[in-house]
């Protein structure tokens, strides 16, 4: 082989590497076409597996050859990879150390060299590539050792970014499985129904809401918009003793006030021009369950009285009709406005402020509980993936980006931001980059020294929270641990000497 034709496989080569970002494909081409030029057999490559410290096959030409696998040191492969040098066996046969014996029997009649070189990513050893020969008289192996020695420089750096990749692409699904497990846990029949979060704030509402919701006692639930008023209220009606009855919602804010009155208490035949048959309202319809009473601060001063008698009397009375109905309804109201500075403005009815605000709670802003963003985040993650039939993950660094903002409006706009991302990507993996243009402005100018939450601490905390659990509930026994995780034992050792999660017995097991 001369040296015209190493630096034509040399050009192709570059030619390859600079067409594709698939890496592993631009291997498998790349020593195909080493094949195709020389006479070179069994080209593999291997590299390093970083979980069983062993060199496994990347990627190969011949399909019989053994996907063998070595250790540091072992046979003449583990000796390239522990030493970073160079080596040919001129004749396999006659190698004690060499451990493809299947290969030598195949070619028990010739004499056939191999050949092998380091992959190097600066100083350290990430792989191996090697080849076989059918050897002639007197055959010189330096152009050959020179070309080989060239490829693996050139794919290197390329290997290197793959497998970078693909431990980056494992890290992430390995932390959407911890916090989706967390998820699920929140949803389980310990927790609230679509109450996520693991902020002190949020247990908190938890815990009340499981104190409340046994009681018929009226609620009022104060909060910016979006922060999630409607899902508290619909823990406490389906975590009492009404959950098997009606949960009636009405916006008072989007119903014009002529037809609030009659959407409300329904009407008679004949109560008004239009009015044709009969129609019970959301109180009737309510009636045994629940009605949630949302934006409750935009409700006219002419109903406030009406709604005031109901609390009172238990009782309504449709339009166009003089005889009052009883019924059993809970309310809970919700409003995103300062009701007591309206009442001290005269805008809000002072009694009916009293008497809706018997038990009152306070849901956060998200701003105020970051530490629930990342929980959020996967579960709207999973549910838009299976309402788009996607597998989308999501990158720390945008996490980062997520946690970071402030979300003036609150879940709801994360909620909307996820689905339009996860809608328009087109890639397996939302970054930063998928982030709509206006929050990216806004988080760049949020950004400072002094105000950074970072993602892994976050991250961290759940995954060991989850292993830690993992471990109560199976006596400190890691294989049982592991198997609840979905993990395997080595990894299990890992975190828990990464976290210094103290072991109180079942070590070793």
């Amino acid at each position: 082989m001369d040296s015209n034709l190493i630096i034509d496989i040399v050009y192709e080569t570059s030619k390859i590497l600079a067409s594709s970002l698939d890496y592993l494909k631009n291997i498998e081409k790349i020593i195909r076409l080493v094949k195709n030029y020389t006479n070179l057999e069994y080209i593999s490559v291997r590299i390093e597996d970083k979980d069983t410290q062993e060199l496994k096959v990347l990627s190969h030409t011949d399909i019989e050859l053994p996907h063998l696998r070595y250790k540091k040191g072992e046979g003449i492969t583990g000796k390239v990879w522990q030493y970073g040098v160079p080596v040919v066996i001129q004749d396999i046969s006659k190698e004690e150390s060499f451990l493809n014996k299947s290969l030598i029997a195949k070619h028990k009649n010739k004499k056939v060299a191999f050949l092998a070189v380091p992959i190097k990513v600066e100083k350290e050893v990430i792989g191996v590539l090697s080849a076989y020969k059918i050897v002639k008289e007197n055959e010189s192996f330096d152009m050959y050792i020179r070309l080989l020695s060239l490829i693996a420089n050139m794919t290197g750096q390329f290997i290197k970014l793959y497998l970078d990749v693909k431990q980056e692409k494992e890290k992430l699904e390995k932390e959407k499985l911890v916090l989706k497990r967390q998820i699920e846990k929140m949803l389980s029949s310990s927790q609230l129904e679509g109450i996520i979060g693991k902020s002190k704030a949020v247990l908190e509402l938890s815990q009340m809401i499981k104190k409340i919701a046994p009681t018929s006692a009226t609620v009022l639930l104060t909060g910016e918009s979006g922060v999630g008023k409607e899902v508290f209220a619909k823990a406490l009606h389906f975590h009492s003793p009404r959950a098997s009855k009606p949960f009636i919602k009405i916006n008072c804010a989007a119903i014009p006030e002529e037809l609030l009155e009659s959407e409300l208490f329904g009407y008679e035949k004949g109560a008004f021009t239009g009015a044709t048959h009969t129609k019970k309202g959301k109180f009737e319809l309510a009636d045994g369950g629940t009605i949630f009473l949302d934006e409750i601060g935009d409700m006219p001063l002419s109903l406030q009285a009406k709604i005031l008698r109901v609390l009172q009397e238990k009782e309504i009375e449709r339009l166009g009709s003089s005889s009052p109905r009883k019924i059993d309804v809970r309310i809970i109201a919700a409003t995103n406005k300062d009701l007591e500075k309206m009442v001290y403005e005269g805008t809000f009815r002072e009694d009916l402020y009293y008497r809706l605000n018997v038990i009152s709670l306070y849901i956060p802003p998200l701003r105020d509980r970051k530490e629930d963003i990342p929980l959020l985040v996967y579960y709207f993650l999973d549910v838009f993936n299976k309402e788009y039939g996607k597998d989308l993950t999501i990158s720390d660094a945008l996490m980062e980006k997520l946690v970071e903002y402030d979300w003036p409006g609150n879940i709801r706009q994360l909620q909307n931001t996820l689905e339009r991302m996860i809608i328009l990507s087109k890639d397996k993996i939302l970054t930063d980059k998928d982030l709509p243009i206006d929050i990216k402005k806004q988080v760049t100018t949020q950004s400072s020294p002094n105000k950074k939450l970072q993602l892994p601490k976050t991250v961290e905390e759940i995954e060991k929270e989850a292993i830690t659990k993992a471990l109560e509930e199976s006596g400190y026994i890691i294989k049982d641990a592991a198997k609840k995780l979905g993990m395997t034992p080595r990894q299990v050792r890992y975190r828990i000497d990464k976290y210094s999660i103290p072991l109180k017995k079942g070590r070793f097991r």
